[in-house]
């Protein structure tokens, strides 16, 4: 009997630690482009497959929390407090035994509105795009996790559309996939900036610039670390580069809307798969699409194989699980996040996605 309760123990052991978790930054205040009533910072146990989420605890004293990062080596999620000049970046810890929270630092986004963030491989630096702000926060990150004073690199720039392009306005900002370098997109000045991690901090290195007015959100790599792939938010286009030390070559503007068709785009995310074969780009407003392209491996130019309906509103942020077999996809108007299962041979979205109650998510982040 004794042998038998054991075995049982030890296999709802397993269980639990083959399980994961999901976290989600969400917009908790109502503003100009969101009704936000999100609860903050919200955590949930996932099946191993990443499957069947559980809600488990939120960290509610915290306004905006849109776009979050976890450390790559401690229990700690960065989240971005969007509030105008009183714009914060708050580290929080959590438990992975009760799935408690604990914010052990509170320090200025040093720029208005910041709605990305990031931090680099190794977990030393932490990036933030601060969008009202025109300009991009650096921070070098002790070993506890925690943030030192940041340093602040001003962008410039306009573009010819004057209602969103009156100045600059970064939208991302990530480390390279194989490479040390950082590239912020700025929407405002239509220009991707590449920067140099140095023991001064960041050096502006290089920059490219898409279809003037295109107003870039978020780029992808090629996991062949060679090719770039740029979503355009206000002309509803991805620009394909080559760009590597001095080569920097536009191959290709492909048109996510359909000939003719006079929809506002609101292009929002981009991502690609792990041998660069698939991406996968979403619309928003009056579109509301999840558009599925083929990359071809020598040429690396795209087709549009799939479109598909996101399933609700404000598709804004798309992510892989890190088994690389489900695209999450936040819906930050319709208070779901969606589960899209990806057909490993054709790299095409299945039907009925499962569907997971968050208000108002806007990022979702796996550990």
């Amino acid at each position: 009997m004794l042998s038998c309760e054991q075995k049982e123990k030890n296999i709802e052991t397993e269980k639990m630690n083959n399980k994961h978790l999901a976290f989600v930054g969400t917009y908790t205040k109502k503003e100009g482009h969101v009704d936000g009533h999100g609860m903050g910072v919200e955590i949930f146990m996932t099946d191993e497959d990443y499957k069947n989420w559980e809600p488990k605890n939120k960290f509610s004293n915290i306004v905006n929390p849109s776009y979050i990062c976890h450390s790559p080596n401690h229990s700690i999620i960065y989240a971005v407090s969007e509030g105008g000049d009183k714009s914060m970046i708050k580290v929080l810890t959590y438990n992975e035994e009760d799935y408690s929270f604990k914010e052990i630092q509170s320090i200025s986004s040093l720029g208005n509105d910041p709605c990305h963030i990031s931090v680099d491989r190794t977990g030393k630096f932490l990036w933030v795009a601060n969008y009202s702000g025109g300009n991009l926060t650096e921070y070098k990150i002790n070993k506890n996790g925690t943030l030192l004073d940041g340093k602040v690199h001003p962008h410039k720039g306009t573009g010819p559309n004057l209602s969103r392009q009156e100045g600059p306005h970064p939208h991302f900002v990530h480390q390279h996939p194989i490479r040390s370098e950082v590239y912020a997109v700025d929407l405002g000045a239509d220009k991707v900036y590449r920067y140099q991690i140095t023991d001064a901090g960041l050096q502006l290195d290089d920059s490219l610039s898409v279809t003037p007015g295109a107003g870039c959100r978020h780029l992808a790599w090629h996991p062949k670390g060679n090719h770039l792939y740029i979503i355009n938010e206000l002309n509803g286009t991805i620009e394909s580069w080559k760009w590597h030390e001095a080569v920097k070559e536009r191959q290709q503007i492909i048109p996510l809307r359909m000939e003719g068709e006079k929809r506002f785009p609101s292009s929002a995310a981009i991502q690609i798969n792990e041998d660069g074969q698939y991406l996968y780009a979403s619309l928003r407003g009056e579109f509301n699409e999840i558009i599925v392209l083929k990359n071809d491996p020598t040429t690396f130019k795209m087709e549009i194989i799939q479109r598909v309906a996101a399933g609700g509103a404000v598709p804004r942020f798309m992510g892989f699980t890190p088994d690389k077999k489900i695209l999450t996809v936040a819906l930050q108007d319709d208070d779901i996040t969606l589960l899209f299962y990806i057909d490993q041979q054709t790299g095409k979205l299945k039907a009925q996605p499962q569907s997971i109650k968050v208000k108002t998510p806007v990022c979702v982040v796996y550990h």
